[in-house]
């Protein structure tokens, strides 16, 4: 008996992939925890929806990012998850997106997620070989202070403040308040400001438990409740090396995550006990706002940010406060 063409048809996009159509990837990925550390857990149910796009993707666990962004490099792996400090220089637009004072609402950050779901995004998404297929905001970026005397940005001055990784922004905001940079690597910065080696550093409220830093916030230590940027963590694949279209359904997987990403942060801060916040008074608000914005466009000088992409943080902030005085006053 003769099928209709349409049943043929119809049986033929039905049909499992076979093994042969299955490509396998491998993806560096940075956990500070390892294997079974909350980044991998999280990625935990891609695997299966990346099997339907016809991918087998492997998530290789590492401790120390610098070694995740040398392998990607070498090609031990077809794509890398990094923080957007080791990630800025595959692609800078979305190396931008962490910009401090950028970002500085919830609303902000889903419509510049929302944005990267745009199929038309993968072109500022992508710089020569590489492509930014995934943005995973982490959470508010705090000032950790190890006094409670340190609460503005005068009190910055003579401080010393963890630069991780070579972090353009936070050297630059050292330089600006007067305080004295202090690198560090994630294998370090934790241990530096627990040992009091550190009186500043920048970090989201996950880092709270995970680096355990009530241990360098002690008795007299604190955290500014002043949202200075969205950390974030980014996925950069080698782009001829997967699907023409894997980075739309990437950027739309992280779209669909957005509510659980914001659950995993709201449950982080909420364990941070009440003692440890610190008010920000409105002038401080007010000196931290022209301190972001002096950072980004020093930086924007030195082309180390794109341009572009503070324009894009720029329209959507001023979207929602469009009496502010760099809405009024653009320069």
């Amino acid at each position: 008996m003769k099928l209709p063409i349409a049943t043929l048809v119809g049986i033929l996009l039905a049909a499992p992939l076979t093994a042969t159509e299955i490509q396998k990837k491998k993806i560096c990925t940075w956990d500070p925890v390892g294997k079974n550390g909350p980044v991998m857990g999280f990625y935990s149910d891609l695997r299966p929806k990346a099997i339907a796009w016809g991918l087998d993707i492997e998530f290789i666990a590492y401790t120390d990012e610098k070694v995740a962004s040398n392998d990607f490099k070498v090609g031990v792996c077809d794509a890398a998850h990094l923080s957007v400090i080791l990630s800025r220089q595959y692609v800078p637009f979305a190396g931008t997106l962490d910009a401090i004072g950028g970002l500085v609402s919830d609303t902000g950050l889903a419509k510049i997620t929302a944005t990267m779901a745009n199929p038309k995004a993968g072109e500022i998404l992508t710089n020569g070989d590489y492509e930014a297929v995934a943005a995973f905001p982490v959470g508010s970026m705090y000032a950790f202070v190890n006094d409670k005397s340190i609460r503005s940005v005068s009190d910055f001055a003579g401080k010393k403040i963890s630069v991780l990784n070579g972090d353009p922004q936070a050297h630059k905001l050292a330089n600006l308040v007067g305080a004295s940079p202090v690198s560090t690597s994630l294998a370090t910065f934790s241990g530096q400001f627990n040992n009091g080696n550190i009186d500043i550093l920048m970090m989201p409220a996950l880092a709270y438990n995970t680096f355990e830093l009530y241990h360098g916030l002690g008795e007299k230590g604190g955290i500014l409740d002043y949202r200075l940027y969205y950390g974030m963590l980014q996925t950069i694949t080698r782009k001829k090396s997967w699907p023409e279209d894997f980075g739309v359904k990437m950027r739309e997987y992280v779209l669909s995550r957005l509510k659980d990403i914001d659950k995993l942060v709201a449950d982080a801060e909420a364990e941070i006990p009440a003692k440890y916040w610190i008010k920000t008074e409105e002038q401080t608000r007010s000196e931290l706002i022209k301190l972001s914005r002096d950072v980004r466009l020093a930086l924007k000088e030195e082309e180390i940010m794109d341009a572009r992409a503070l324009k894009l943080l720029w329209k959507i902030r001023c979207s929602e406060n469009p009496s502010a005085g760099e809405c009024t006053n653009p320069e």
